[in-house]
């Protein structure tokens, strides 16, 4: 029988993903994750609060994209303690692909929890976080891998970056309130980076090990945080212009949010202040 997720009928999950035909649906469905043993090329962290309904077609891109490659890849998806059944969407894609997994939290914690606890779980040599409303297209990793191959360490996608072959959709005011905060990030903290909030980032797997492993926000300024210690450290990284759509639902309250950020970014100058690239090289994996 037809596993449901989350939309009404089987011919509903035809049209999101695109399959015309049961026989394209039903290898859809079989698509085998890697080998018990074999290595992991990407982990994808998706943090979800309260996603039943936009998580779905999120995902289903996601393995739509990533089944077309030859590299190996996991799907972590985790559940920030939503009131929802986002926790049951997650299992039925369990149960009928492998490359997914979900991790539930026992309450609401914060972006920034469910995003570290997804990497530190990650078994991928890169590891991509990724918004669950999908607003940047899971096409556009291709661009941050290349950056990656190039010799960073990690790459973040970025609206306020655009070249010809990008486009940011976004309303008015969400633009301005970005450009102040942005200025103001730029003028306190992280100087040259022009968007440190976009929900599209990878990292290396040392990387992402050293960074998410020191970072202690909980809430949404934790991408902040995150590029405070990869300066300090001396990683090298790179912004990437991305395709990027607003998608109603934002879970971001723009003016209390925007504020407490702000109020963020004395409080991680302050608390790895001496953080330096000494403390990532020690904690690289030891050559044999």
């Amino acid at each position: 029988m037809q596993e449901d997720l989350g939309y009404s009928d089987e011919t509903r999950i035809r049209e999101v993903r695109g399959a015309r035909d049961t026989q394209a649906l039903e290898a859809w469905l079989k698509n085998a994750g890697p080998a018990a043993g074999e290595a992991v090329n990407l982990s994808i962290v998706v943090p979800a609060y309260n996603e039943e309904r936009r998580l779905p077609p999120t995902l289903i891109d996601m393995i739509d994209f990533f089944d077309a490659r030859p590299a190996t890849y996991e799907i972590i998806v985790v559940d920030d303690g939503s009131k929802d059944d986002t926790s049951g969407v997650v299992q039925k894609f369990e149960k009928i692909r492998t490359q997914v997994r979900g991790i539930r939290l026992p309450k609401n914690y914060g972006k920034g929890h469910a995003v570290r606890t997804g990497a530190l779980n990650a078994k991928g040599e890169l590891i991509l976080f990724a918004d669950a409303d999908g607003s940047t297209p899971i096409e556009e990793v291709d661009r941050l891998v290349e950056a990656i191959n190039s010799g960073a360490e990690v790459a973040i996608g970025s609206r306020a970056l655009q070249s010809e072959e990008t486009k940011v959709k976004t309303r008015f005011y969400r633009k301005v309130i970005g450009r102040v905060f942005n200025f103001l990030v730029n003028m306190f903290l992280l100087p040259g980076v022009a968007d440190t909030q976009c929900g599209f980032k990878i990292f290396t797997k040392n990387a992402a090990r050293f960074l998410f492993s020191n970072q202690q926000s909980d809430g949404f300024s934790f991408d902040l945080e995150l590029l405070l210690l990869a300066r300090k450290a001396q990683l090298s990284f790179s912004e990437v212009p991305v395709n990027w759509e607003n998608v109603p639902g934002s879970k971001v309250n723009l003016v209390f949010d925007s504020a407490k950020m702000f109020c963020d970014i004395f409080r991680f100058a302050w608390i790895h202040r001496s953080i330096s690239a000494d403390d990532y090289q020690k904690s690289l994996p030891k050559e044999p």
